[in-house]
């Protein structure tokens, strides 16, 4: 539609309403005017109106006059005048309403429009958006206010859409990672209790890999649980000054059996040897740990890690390097999103819930950083980069 040059309703109907009766009082004339000329050219004079007589019209002398004289009307009582002038009034008002509802026509064309979408969004119709309409009026703040309206709904419902999609992926993603360790447990607890078929050695062997297929499914749930409470907004920061470098190499430390049990040689560098921030320790310890973890799954293959600090003016990086598989590109982008696994299957030795690298970078955000991965054939690398504010720090 064409751009309303108006910025108010208001002041653009006193407008229509004052055209309307200018336009109205016009016609009234214009239609006096037409009756005087056709009286004149049927033949009224001064002298005959008011009765059938002799025109004062030399050219059409002795004629018989067809309308009343003029001298008639000051024989006209009062219920004449007012029937005469309620006429008139009548015919003004119908002429007045009839020009206001030409002029006002593209108002209630788009008042029409604009209730026809809002009946479609009501009734759960959410492909409609009022367009075509450009105005700086009230009406033009109603069509901004109602298509903002329709923006924060389609928001909000793609928002629910995404959660229960999330909801039933996590059911799904809990059903089986916890189904295959529970598996594993009742069947091993099963031949460890079985006293006449296998020996004290043998039922032993059997009951501590079941205690590690508990281990592992303590893992898992604990890992739900935190995904759980950040995704709710309920984990909330319990900063205190925490020497950084010392919790990532104890990190490490607690790692070796399983650096060791894959067959897997590990590295720590940094550039400086202490450096106390103002963290959540345990926080930051499941994020280093979590991408550790990550390392330890996928880069089996390469037989090493490399677990780096390196502090910068303002920040300090924690890196964890694989040597495994490289990520394709097409999966970068989707690495921390909740659930995702670059690989297809769901194989037991790299399976999880798919949501350390998530919790990951929830945390790193949570403290105001950012963590990032490249991958290429010279390694795999997870940076989380923490900003460094009022730190105490020593080089090595």
């Amino acid at each position: 539609m064409k751009h309303s040059i108006y910025r108010s309703l208001r002041g653009e109907l006193v407008i229509y309403s004052i055209i309307s009766m200018l336009l109205a009082v016009a016609t009234e004339f214009l239609i006096g005017m037409l009756l005087v000329a056709v009286a004149r050219t049927f033949g009224v004079s001064k002298n005959g109106y008011g009765k059938p007589g002799i025109m004062d019209n030399k050219s059409n002398y002795g004629q018989p006059g067809f309308l009343p004289d003029y001298r008639g009307i000051k024989h006209w009582n009062k219920d004449t005048i007012m029937v005469i002038m309620f006429i008139i009034l009548l015919l003004g008002f119908i002429l007045f309403v009839f020009y206001f509802l030409i002029l006002t026509r593209r108002i209630t064309k788009d008042m029409s429009y604009i209730s026809n979408c809002i009946s479609n969004i009501a009734a759960g119709e959410m492909e409609v958006q009022i367009t075509g309409i450009n105005r700086e009026d009230e009406i033009g703040e109603i069509v901004l206010q109602v298509n903002r309206m329709y923006g924060e709904i389609e928001r909000l419902m793609k928002s629910e859409r995404e959660a229960l999609q999330a909801n039933k992926d996590m059911i799904t993603c809990v059903a089986h990672d916890l189904r295959t360790p529970l598996t594993s447990i009742i069947g091993y607890l099963q031949l460890a209790t079985d006293t006449n078929k296998y020996t004290v050695e043998e039922r032993q062997k059997y009951a501590n890999i079941a205690m590690r297929k508990a281990n592992r499914m303590q893992g898992l749930i604990e890992e739900l649980f935190s995904y759980t409470k950040l995704m709710s907004g309920e984990i909330t920061l319990h900063r205190s000054n925490i020497d950084i470098v010392k919790l990532v190499e104890q990190m490490a430390e607690e790692f070796y059996p399983l650096f060791m049990e894959n067959g897997l040689e590990y590295t720590l560098k940094q550039n400086v040897y202490s450096l106390i921030m103002e963290v959540d320790g345990e926080l930051i310890a499941r994020a280093v740990s979590n991408l550790i973890s990550n390392a330890v799954k996928y880069g089996k293959d390469g037989k090493a890690v490399y677990i780096e600090l390196e502090k910068y003016d303002n920040e300090l990086q924690i890196r964890v390097t694989n040597f495994g598989l490289v990520i394709p590109e097409e999966s970068i982008e989707h690495i921390f999103d909740k659930f995702y696994r670059v690989e297809s299957s769901r194989s037991v030795q790299t399976g999880g819930t798919g949501l350390g690298l998530n919790i990951a970078q929830e945390i790193a955000v949570l403290h105001g950083g950012k963590i990032t991965v490249q991958s290429s054939i010279n390694g795999t690398c997870f940076t989380i980069a923490l900003p460094v504010k009022n730190a105490g720090s020593s080089s090595e």
